[in-house]
């Protein structure tokens, strides 16, 4: 399930992975320099896929889905720790 952010939030993508840490973030790039990560968030979701195919559906330029600071920790590049 996902909810649209009524009035969107501006921040770096960073800021956005760690205010919705639990979330998938449909985020709107202002440019497409990779130095300038700034931009808006749009939708906040549980579901990766469901982000993906929302992503596709509205129109908005130069956006994608990225993981709440929560994924982050779950994935260290295929590194896999245990006991």
């Amino acid at each position: 399930m996902y909810r649209r952010i009524d009035s969107p939030k501006r921040m770096t993508s960073n800021e956005a992975a760690e205010e919705y840490p639990d979330n998938f973030i449909l985020f709107q790039m202002d440019n497409t320099s990779v130095s300038d990560t700034m931009g808006s968030v749009l939708y906040v979701g549980d579901n990766q896929s469901e982000m993906y195919t929302l992503a596709s559906k509205i129109d908005a330029p130069l956006s994608g889905v990225i993981e709440g600071l929560n994924f982050h920790r779950n994935s260290l590049g295929g590194i896999v720790f245990g006991e």
